[in-house]
């Protein structure tokens, strides 16, 4: 989930107040084998009340040889939120099925809370900083192999995974509808204005949305209509959660907040940076290599629950980000990506009139 909040300067900076080091560290050595010893964090990539991630050397003694071995390292990622307390299932299913594009997932324990994960570290280089458009169709290919491999597995082996279903979708139309009214209206017609003014949101934007809600059920029915399978929605699918590999192949992360759902859902942000850096034309190429890469009905058919997934889509993040901010006891929720989603929905609602 994007934070809107959080301040910059956490990151890097281990939480003593959350994690004690030398507890996680003893936990990363009874995890490996060997027993090795564990230094660190060498580097905190996250530090948030929600969630930390940092990398740990690994020095390998062999024993025979009475010499240490060069140091490796292991990223470690503390999912502190019961709502993601799914996320080593999801990390689980994905190594043994998809490896090599995912990371490697270690060991893991569940905590009070959440859990701790042990990875694999991997290099490449973020697709963030790669320029043109031909990384994000990496991307988008990358994202369709791995959907179409889980789509296949039984019911069992998801088991633990969250699902969202397209039938669901009128029930999250009403919750991010009341939380608009009860409490972002308010914040965007006084101290938040700049977000009302920023998405171009109405005062009476509720209304507005109100309006589609006999077409929100017709989506979503269309949408379940077509019999798609489910698949791991990456929930937050942008250029800094994948890397390209040495060997040119596509690493996609930070899986914490997938949930089972229609596929087509996961492309909608890696639309908005294909547009960016190549205009229409770049984004109509990111449909076409990720609808290609998939496998099921006709191209037709998967052109248009794409287009149907879209249209709802913005209103899954909405409703993800209530739960978010519900789930950290935060008062106002979370006002700009609501602002954001509505702005989306709005737009895209209209486009399909």
């Amino acid at each position: 989930m994007t934070d809107t909040r959080a301040n910059a300067d956490d990151e890097g900076i281990w939480p003593d107040d959350l994690l004690n080091a030398e507890e996680i560290r003893a936990w990363i050595a009874s995890a490996l084998p060997g027993n090795p010893t564990i230094a660190g964090p060498e580097h905190v990539y996250q530090s948030k009340e929600w969630g930390v991630t940092a990398r740990f050397a690994v020095t390998w003694l062999a024993v025979a040889e009475r010499r240490a071995l060069p140091p490796e390292s292991v990223v470690f990622k503390a999912s502190l939120l019961p709502l993601f307390a799914h996320a080593p299932n999801v990390y689980t299913l994905l190594t043994r099925h998809c490896p090599g594009a995912v990371p490697d997932l270690l060991a893991w324990t569940p905590t009070g809370s959440g859990a701790w994960m042990l990875f694999a570290s991997f290099g490449g280089v973020s697709v963030d900083a790669l320029p043109g458009l031909a990384p994000l169709l990496d991307v988008a290919r990358t994202l369709a192999g791995i959907q179409a491999t889980i789509a296949t597995l039984s019911a069992s082996e998801t088991a633990g995974i969250p699902c969202v279903y397209p039938r669901d979708f009128p029930a999250l139309f009403e919750a991010v509808l009341a939380d608009v009214r009860a409490r972002q209206l308010a914040f965007w017609r006084g101290e938040g204005r700049d977000l009302a003014e920023q998405f171009a949101l109405p005062d009476n934007v509720d209304v507005l949305l109100e309006n589609y809600r006999p077409h929100i059920a017709r989506w979503a029915a269309d949408l379940e209509a077509g019999g798609w399978p489910l698949s791991l929605d990456h929930v937050d699918l942008q250029p800094d959660n994948a890397a390209v590999q040495p060997n040119g192949s596509v690493l996609l992360y930070d899986w914490e907040e997938a949930n089972l759902s229609v596929p087509f859902f996961s492309l909608d942000r890696l639309l908005d940076d294909a547009q960016e850096r190549a205009g229409d034309a770049g984004e109509a190429a990111l449909r076409a290599a990720y609808l290609d890469a998939l496998p099921w009905s006709t191209r037709a058919a998967r052109e248009r629950a794409l287009t149907l997934a879209l249209c709802l889509s913005p209103l899954k993040h909405a409703y993800e980000g209530l739960r978010f901010a519900d789930a950290l006891g935060w008062e106002e929720g979370l006002p700009h990506v609501t602002a954001w989603a509505a702005a989306r929905m709005l737009a895209r609602w209209e486009a399909m009139m």
